[in-house]
């Protein structure tokens, strides 16, 4: 059985609905979600074909993990494209196909069990290994990538940000690399990463970035308040910056920035370096 604790074969997979397979796709990232209800209830609704829903896999409160679609099938969780910010999507190709699905349990998207976690990082280290998926965004992404209007709580963003920073470092070392050398001992650290931000607005009072921040969320964007200070003369100035996203790689904050601008929002991007632990 594996990775699993139990497995259940869900009628509802495939396309066209019924086939085994990917029509041709590669497994290129796994999707996270949260299911929005106790097991029970879930097990029901997916067990169910007029459903047409269900997850490759679900890792339940007490941390178990359940098949409910086997891997080399697609499974009906994220396939409803709506003002999709995932830069790795594919035009006219659905999602599912080419994608994991992984789901904890549970309504209430701030909150987790600890076991569910740990489970969710074994699982993603698991697929990491037997299909090649980068640990790290955005390879790992989450439902409201997919769908950032109807799906945005999904899978929470208080776990999804913990499941990704526990996943950094987390892809292994090659041979060897558990020996450091004396030399390796004494060399400089890493370099800084660079990480662009793109700005969706920036404004000297709080409240109206807090109103910006409220006004993307509506739109379906995600977004948080940064401070950034400028020093002039006089003394200095506290400009409060509405995030929409940040990024290693320039090119996706590129895309979004595109986006918000094709959308009105007045979109730039910022740099700042952050130290490699």
């Amino acid at each position: 059985m594996g990775i699993y604790d139990e497995t259940f074969k869900s009628p509802n997979f495939g396309y066209p609905k019924g086939s085994f397979g990917r029509a041709g796709q590669e497994i290129i990232a796994v999707c996270l979600h949260i299911t929005g209800a106790r097991w029970e209830s879930n097990l029901n609704w997916i067990m169910n074909p007029s459903a047409n829903a269900s997850y490759n896999a679900v890792v339940r409160d007490d941390g178990s993990v359940v098949s409910l679609v086997p891997e080399h099938t697609a499974a009906y969780s994220h396939g409803r494209i709506n003002k999709a910010t995932w830069p790795l999507l594919k035009s006219g190709i659905n999602p599912n196909l080419y994608t994991l699905s992984l789901a904890r349990t549970g309504a209430n998207q701030n909150t987790w069990a600890p076991a569910q976690l740990e489970s969710t990082l074994k699982v993603l280290k698991y697929w990491h290994k037997k299909y090649g998926v980068p640990l790290k965004r955005p390879y790992i992404f989450g439902h409201f990538e997919i769908d950032s209007a109807g799906r945005w709580y999904c899978p929470g963003r208080g776990f999804f940000d913990r499941v990704i920073s526990e996943l950094e470092g987390a892809e292994p070392k090659s041979v060897g690399d558990e020996k450091e050398s004396s030399a390796d001992a004494a060399a400089p650290g890493p370099e800084p990463e660079t990480w662009h931000r793109v700005v969706a607005g920036s404004y000297r009072s709080k409240r109206y970035a807090r109103q910006a921040i409220r006004q993307l969320e509506l739109n379906g964007h995600r977004a948080f308040l940064a401070e950034h200070v400028e020093i002039d003369e006089p003394g200095s100035i506290t400009w409060y910056r509405v995030i929409a996203g940040s990024f290693l790689e320039p090119h996706n904050a590129e895309m979004l920035a595109a986006r918000l601008r094709a959308e009105g929002y007045d979109a730039f991007i910022a740099h700042y370096q952050n130290e490699v632990k």
